[in-house]
C-alpha cells in the first residue's frame, strides 16, 4: 500500500523529536511464554528518555528513518511442509510439482535428504532452487527426518508428506481451513487415494486398536466422493497437517521409531494430550502404495507398538489389558510361523529389544506422562476395540 505524502511527513518530524516512552503493560505479558515476557520486561527497563534513539521503541530499537528507507523483511510463512526424502528420484518430479501448483500459497517446502544415493538430492536442487534444503550424513528414517526438518521450520502448522505422492491443488488449503476452524483439533488428515487406481481408497486416516496397531481406514474401498469431515483414531503418516506446537510439546517426531507407527504414535500422544483428530475428505492425496511386510518392518513395528505402550499406558491399564495384549502377541507368532523362520525370529528380537532399552523407555515414560490430560479409558474410547482382519491377512 502506498503511503500518503501527510503520513510521510508525520513520521519523519517525530523522527526529529523528543523520545517516545513505551511501556509494555503487563496484562498483555500474561498468557506469553518465560522468553516473551523476559524479552518484554527487558524493553521496560530500557525504556528510559537517555536511553532511546528518537523512536527506537519498535521492534529490534528500529529507527523510523530506517523503517522508511528499507524493504520490509519477510514473515514467516503458515504453513512449512516437510518432504522426507530417501533415494526418491522415481518420485520427487511430480510430488514437489504438485506441491507447488497448490491454491493455498503460505507455505514453504523444506525437504530433508536422508543421506540418498541415487543423485535425487542433486536433482531437486537444480530443478526446485528456492526449496529448503536439508541434508542428514545418515539415514535417519521417516521421523527423524520430520524432526530434521521441524528444526528449520517456521510455521504455525507442519504437513510432513511422503514423497511418493501428488496432492490435489486444494490438499493444504483445505486442512488449513479446518484447523484454524477448529481450534479442539490437533491435527488433520487428508483422503488418500491409491495412485494407480484413484477411485479407490488407501486411507480415510487410521484405524488404532487398543494395542498399538494401526490399519488404513477404508483400504480398498470405492471412493464415495464424501466431503464431510469425520472424527478418526489417527492420522495417516502419509500425509497430515499438525499444530507446530503441539508437535514440539510431544518432543517432534517420535525419531526413536526410526520408521514403522511413527503415524499411530503422533495419533496416539495426540489423543494423550486431549485433542480430536480427523480426516477431510475434501483435502485429496493420490498415494503409491502396496500392503506389504517384510521381516525388518515387522521387527519395527513390534517394537515400536510395545514401547508406545509401555511409555504411555498406566501400570493398572497394562495389567488389566494383558490378557489381550498377550493374544495379539500369539496372533502375531502364528503369522510369522505361516511366514516363516525369519519373521518369528523379528518377533523374538523386538520383545528382547524391550529389555536392553528399558532406560530409554523409562525416561520416554517420565516425559509422555507429563502431556497426559485424559485418563487411559477416555483415551481407549477414541480408538477402537476390534481388528481389520482383512488387512492382517491380506498383508504379503
Amino acid at each position: 500500500m502506498k503511503e500518503s505524502p501527510r503520513l510521510l511527513r508525520r513520521l519523519r518530524l517525530l523522527a526529529t523529536t523528543e523520545p517516545v516512552s513505551l511501556r509494555v503493560r503487563p496484562r498483555l505479558t500474561k498468557n506469553l511464554g518465560t522468553k516473551q515476557s523476559n524479552h518484554l520486561n527487558e524493553l521496560n527497563k530500557l525504556n528510559k528518555p537517555n536511553e532511546l534513539n528518537k523512536l527506537d521503541v519498535l521492534t529490534n530499537a528500529t529507527p523510523v528513518s530506517r523503517l522508511l528507507n528499507s524493504p520490509e523483511k519477510a514473515m514467516p510463512k503458515r504453513v512449512s511442509v516437510i518432504l522426507v526424502n530417501y533415494d526418491g528420484m522415481p518420485h520427487l518430479d511430480a510430488c514437489i510439482s504438485s506441491v507447488l501448483k497448490q491454491s493455498y500459497t503460505d507455505f514453504e517446502v523444506i525437504l530433508v535428504d536422508n543421506n540418498s544415493s541415487d543423485g535425487s538430492l542433486e536433482y531437486a536442487r537444480s530443478k526446485f532452487p528456492h526449496l529448503t534444503f536439508v541434508t542428514n550424513n545418515e539415514n535417519l528414517g521417516y521421523a527423524g527426518g520430520i524432526n530434521s526438518g521441524l528444526a528449520h521450520a517456521g510455521g504455525e502448522y507442519v504437513a510432513p508428506l511422503n514423497v511418493d505422492t501428488e496432492v490435489a491443488p486444494d490438499w493444504l488449503g483445505a486442512m488449513v481451513t479446518f484447523l484454524d476452524e477448529h481450534p479442539q483439533a490437533g491435527a488433520v488428515t487428508p483422503k488418500v487415494l491409491l495412485f494407480g487406481d484413484r477411485t479407490k481408497i488407501n486411507a480415510l486416516g487410521l484405524n488404532i486398536h487398543i494395542a498399538g496397531l494401526g490399519f488404513c481406514r477404508g483400504l480398498g474401498k470405492k471412493d464415495d466422493n464424501s466431503i464431510i469431515a469425520e472424527n478418526v483414531p489417527g492420522v495417516s503418516g502419509c500425509s497430515y497437517l499438525v499444530r507446530h506446537q503441539l508437535l514440539e510439546q510431544m518432543g517432534g517426531a517420535p525419531g526413536w521409531c526410526f520408521m514403522g507407527n511413527d503415524d499411530v504414535i503422533v495419533s496416539w500422544l495426540l489423543r494423550l494430550m486431549g485433542y480430536e483428530l480427523y480426516c477431510l475428505p475434501e483435502s485429496v492425496v493420490f498415494h503409491k502404495y502396496s500392503l506389504k511386510m517384510n521381516p525388518e518392518k515387522l521387527y519395527r513395528l513390534e517394537k515400536n507398538r510395545h514401547i508406545l505402550l509401555l511409555s504411555t499406558l498406566k501400570p493398572l491399564t497394562l495389567l488389566v489389558c494383558l490378557p489381550v495384549f498377550l493374544a495379539i502377541d500369539f496372533m502375531i507368532i502364528t503369522y510369522g510361523l505361516v511366514k516363516g523362520r525369519s519373521y518369528v525370529r523379528a518377533k523374538f528380537a523386538a520383545l528382547a529389544s524391550l529389555w536392553r532399552e528399558r532406560s530409554d523407555i523409562r525416561q520416554r515414560r517420565g516425559r509422555y506422562q507429563l502431556l497426559r490430560e485424559v485418563s487411559d479409558l477416555a483415551l481407549f474410547r477414541r480408538l477402537n476395540w476390534n481388528l481389520a482382519w482383512a488387512q492382517l491377512w491380506g498383508i504379503r
